[in-house]
């Protein structure tokens, strides 16, 4: 290791130095822009959604960093947005041709054979031609062991990490911040330095067309989303004149979901309220006062990712479908969360029209789709997540009848959000003028799996031929959401540090 440190320093110094800094979330990428900008950083706490560009001059030369947002560092790539994947690709606009990507990875954290695959599968959207110009920058900090070896950091976080290091070349650079922070910029600005002699002075070259194509599917994505929010925000206007009479004394409203998609966020975000997270398989009912009108939420017990309605328990289903008798006469309107930045796959798709359906065929003319965790969409707006995301997406929400909203726990706006919510659910229910009734035979068709007359079409529309998306059985979705958990803890979090030391402290505590 030391042989090729000392090689190095013999590379010529580059006037300038181009980097894209990559990685999944919470890997503490703002704070490897920060070390080697020399800056501190008030965005700390915000996750990075929209690819940043930054320019300074760092020891003489002229950096160009580029940030890019990051992805679930459990998911694979067919479980990302497809906006997540367009941002990665057009970063390259903001810097052409970059010297080298720097890879971040969080050696506090374990990293597994799923992982390592996610960040492969993440990485090579770019092309597997990328891993010739990655250098894999692990970040670390442990103040009980100052002067730890590098290498035996490396060995001890296993073979995964073996692996990925290997597809780079053994290019690494470790960001130990017990040492000076200038030391280790200045040893990673020579190992740049040494990738670009290598490459004889070329930074890594894009497919141009590959560009060009991306950025003309961003285009039609805009135009469409531009025209989707017209004839949502014409629909709302035609029904604030036509219907003019008094408001309801009060709004039922009905939650559903799959697990970890923020329905008790929601709950939380609507009424002001910081109660726990629902983990029962019960529904759980709240009451409160938004503008002085009584608001009351039944939130319903998620169903596991994917998961047809014969996969799902019988206490789930009749739970589900006992929230429209628990708010007599019958709930206004029904909140089907989604979590943000995420993929809604065909598999999804099946699944959440099965669940919903066990409020009946026409559970739909009540149902807003409301997008949870807004500040994790990638999109300017939430019509370019729907219009980029496609058709299965697209599918549901016209089914909802064009019925939408974004909560954003982030946003300071004096409840701005929630009242629009709630003049949305004020409006459909007026449009309706009738309740959500307990669907008949409801306990029929659940003891029954849907009947055993329905044919092979019906059975694949509701999703009951129990297909599965790829690696998604149980261990793996077990994980997944393992990975969720612990990660959305993270990104709850009120307070992010400016330092590393802090960053860990407070992941460990979780």
């Amino acid at each position: 290791m030391e042989e090729r440190e000392d090689h190095h320093y013999n590379c010529p110094a580059l006037p300038g130095i181009k980097v894209i800094i990559i990685g999944s979330k919470a890997e503490y990428k703002r704070s490897a822009a920060n070390t080697i900008l020399g800056q501190e950083d008030c965005k700390m706490r915000e996750e990075i959604v929209k690819s940043e560009k930054t320019e300074r001059m760092v020891q003489d030369r002229s950096v160009t960093l580029v940030m890019t947002p990051g992805w679930w560092r459990s998911f694979t790539l067919a479980e990302s947005a497809k906006s997540l994947k367009m941002e990665i690709v057009t970063s390259l606009k903001l810097c052409p041709d970059p010297h080298a990507f720097l890879l971040v990875i969080n050696l506090h954290k374990p990293f597994t054979e799923m992982h390592l695959n996610s960040v492969v599968e993440h990485m090579e959207i770019l092309g597997e031609q990328i891993w010739n110009h990655t250098i894999v920058l692990l970040m670390y900090n442990d103040k009980t062991q100052r002067h730890a070896d590098n290498k035996k950091l490396i060995e001890r976080a296993g073979q995964e990490l073996d692996i990925l290091i290997k597809k780079c070349g053994n290019r690494v650079h470790v960001f130990n911040y017990t040492v000076s922070k200038g030391i280790n910029v200045e040893k990673l600005f020579h190992e740049i330095e040494s990738l670009v002699a290598k490459h004889e002075g070329q930074g890594f070259k894009m497919d141009r067309k590959l560009l060009e194509d991306m950025e003309e599917k961003r285009r039609t994505v805009k135009k469409r989303a531009e025209e989707r929010e017209i004839e949502a925000k014409t629909k709302m206007q035609t029904l604030k004149e036509r219907l003019t009479e008094k408001s309801f004394p009060e709004l039922r409203i009905v939650l559903m979901g799959g697990n970890i998609v923020g329905k008790s966020s929601v709950v939380n975000t609507i009424l002001k309220i910081k109660q726990e997270k629902n983990m029962s398989k019960k529904c759980v009912m709240s009451e409160g006062e938004v503008d002085k009108q009584t608001v009351i939420l039944i939130d319903t017990p998620g169903w596991w990712p994917y998961a047809s309605v014969k996969e799902t328990s019988e206490p789930v289903k009749q739970e589900i479908m006992s929230s429209v008798t628990m708010c007599p006469p019958g709930p206004h309107a029904v909140l089907l969360v989604l979590q943000s930045g995420v993929a809604f796959t065909e598999a999804q798709r099946r699944s959440v029209k099965e669940h919903m359906e066990l409020l009946g065929r026409n559970v739909w003319k009540y149902c807003i789709v409301v997008f949870s965790r807004g500040d994790w969409i990638v999109t300017p707006t939430i019509e370019e997540h729907i219009e980029s995301e496609g058709e299965d997406l697209q599918w549901l929400i016209n089914k909802c009848g064009n019925w939408y909203h974004v909560i954003n726990y982030m946003e300071q706006d004096d409840g701005k959000q929630v009242r629009e919510l709630m003049e949305k659910v004020e409006m459909m229910a007026r449009m309706n003028n009738d309740l959500l009734k307990p669907k008949e035979g409801a306990k029929e068709d659940s003891d029954s799996g849907w009947g055993s007359v329905m044919s092979d079409q019906d059975k694949f529309e509701r999703g009951s031929l129990n297909l599965y998306p790829p690696e998604m059985h149980e261990d793996h979705v077990k994980k997944w959401l393992e990975n969720m958990e612990i990660e959305s803890h993270y990104r709850d979090s009120s307070k992010f540090s400016e330092d590393i030391s802090e960053d860990v402290t407070h992941n460990q505590n979780h």
